[in-house]
């Protein structure tokens, strides 16, 4: 097929699915003026001006009882290094809608060997989203209310081709990500031209167009038009790194990866010196934590463990804050119980409290044990000993595989201690944010639990199993995930977007 006729839906994805790498969208346009039967486009992913993967994408035109029906279909492929173990992903989003841009049915698929497959598939039924969803061989199905606004993921770039923005223009449209099981307005803003760079190392004029989703604020994306409103180009933020979709031919795509040298964790590593000793036993930290192009502090949690004070800056461009973190003990057993929100306390995909493998690592490690503080120490070192194969090829397992497999990273010691939590009637949510690495003087990305505890959420962590946290974890956000939540990795966001761009100093421990 000629490479001139092809389809940029996929080209959306790519900087969603980085975001696996990192736990580990930008949007694109199809460049014909109508729809036509097999389109199809080329992309190659480079960060860090490394090739790490590839993406192809194909979109027909079905006639269904006399009704056109827009096909769209979107496969990525990627392999990195995580803290020098390779992390390979793969992806798959079909889209069905109409040519207005009703979304009729989707499936997103997402393949991160050695864990199962997990699978999405939504189908509008009314004002009704049915849902079902596959992870760890488990089947759920639910309904969500159905937006009747909503256009499908795929409409922007069909209603962009036919009308093209120029400099200063921008639209915005109501969406649903897949991805993150959200709604979102997504913006579109026409910028200039400027000279840019291509693979080929040829340099040609282009209209930048800004991109920018509601529910994902904190991606940042630009796409490069041509005159014919062709894509060359798209580009993503991610960890202080630039990560770049070019458009190619189809040989150049399927050309060998080399993105398994690139060691994402190792890259972005937050160096602090001098360092922090025994940072994890110190009872408060003050932190100068400082950004060259925007303030810090609206990616750090306020409350619990963490205050902020904002530091005026006379003689330097840096935006910088005080971030103060205490630690918060585990409270006294016996401690009177308090009601959390039922999402705190229920099942869901990734938490699995009722899978029989997580309900028996529950019952021995609270060994018979009523009191939720107890229970809590208790789990917290269980899960730290029972996950002795520190495996970093997974992005992320939910809890019933890992209960099965015992092995992971601390996305998985997170989920699992979580649900065991849970299995105990122990409310229980993810935090992410960043953690000082004694062996490496550094601080770098990282997921743990906490646990509602007479009244307080009490943070844990059962990668290091101390009894709960010192003032070395910094919390960027948290999350339930409850089945309404979106992907777990969306809680990885404001680390995703800050890492590479902090600076951390230490003022004063104690």
């Amino acid at each position: 097929m000629p490479h001139e006729t092809r389809s940029r839906f996929g080209i959306r994805t790519f900087a969603l699915v980085s975001l696996w790498l990192v736990s580990s969208g930008a949007w694109g346009f199809v460049q014909d003026r109508s729809p036509k039967a097999d389109q199809e486009s080329w992309q190659v992913i480079h960060i860090a001006d490394q090739r790490v993967g590839h993406q192809h994408s194909r979109e027909r035109v079905e006639v269904r009882d006399k009704s056109k029906i827009v096909v769209s279909v979107s496969e990525s492929h990627f392999a990195i290094k995580r803290f020098g173990q390779q992390l390979k992903i793969s992806t798959s989003l079909r889209i069905e809608e109409t040519e207005a841009g009703n979304l009729l049915r989707f499936s997103f698929e997402m393949k991160n060997p050695p864990i199962q497959n997990t699978l999405t598939e939504g189908v509008v039924n009314g004002d009704q989203l049915e849902l079902t969803s596959t992870l760890a061989g488990r089947v759920d199905k639910r309904r969500v209310a159905w937006e009747s606004d909503a256009k499908s993921p795929a409409y922007p770039d069909r209603w962009l081709r036919e009308h093209p923005l120029k400099p200063g223009e921008s639209k915005s449209f109501k969406i649903y990500l897949p991805e993150f099981a959200k709604i979102s307005q997504a913006t579109f803003t026409a910028d200039e031209k400027r000279p840019v760079k291509l693979l080929d190392g040829k340099e040609v004029s282009l209209l930048r167009v800004k991109v920018a989703f509601s529910a994902i604020p904190e991606n940042n994306s630009r796409q490069f038009v041509d005159d014919a409103w062709q894509t060359k180009l798209t580009e993503t933020d991610m960890l202080g790194l630039v990560a770049r979709a070019y458009d190619v031919p189809q040989d150049v795509a399927l050309q060998a990866i080399a993105g398994a040298e690139l060691d994402l964790a190792v890259n972005t590593l937050v160096r602090v010196d001098p360092p922090i000793l025994d940072a994890h036993h110190k009872k408060k930290i003050v932190y100068r934590v400082s950004m060259k192009a925007e303030s810090p502090e609206s990616f750090f949690v306020v409350g619990g463990t963490q205050t902020i004070q904002r530091l005026i800056q006379k003689d330097s461009k840096d935006h910088a804050i005080e971030l103060t973190v205490i630690t918060k003990s585990i409270p006294p057993v016996a401690s009177r119980p308090v009601k959390a929100d039922d999402k705190f306390v229920t099942a869901s995909r990734y938490l699995q409290s009722r899978d029989p493998a997580v309900v028996e690592h529950a019952e021995r490690a609270a060994g018979g044990e009523t009191d939720p503080s107890r229970i809590a120490i208790r789990m917290e070192k269980y899960v730290r000993d029972k996950l002795t194969k520190k495996n970093f090829s997974t992005a992320m397992a939910s809890a019933a595989e890992v209960a099965q497999r015992l092995e992971g990273d601390c996305t998985e010691h997170a989920v699992l201690l979580a649900a065991m939590l849970r299995a105990k009637k122990v409310p229980s949510r993810i935090a992410t944010g960043l953690v000082y690495v004694d062996s490496l003087n550094a601080f770098g990305g990282h997921m743990w639990t906490e646990a509602f505890l007479a009244g307080e959420w009490i943070p844990l962590d059962a990668t290091l199993g101390r009894g709960g946290i010192g003032p070395a974890h910094l919390k960027m956000a948290d999350s339930a995930l409850d089945e309404d939540a979106p992907l777990p990795v969306s809680t990885f966001l404001p680390a995703y977007q800050a890492l590479g761009k902090l600076k951390i100093e230490v003022l004063k421990a104690e």
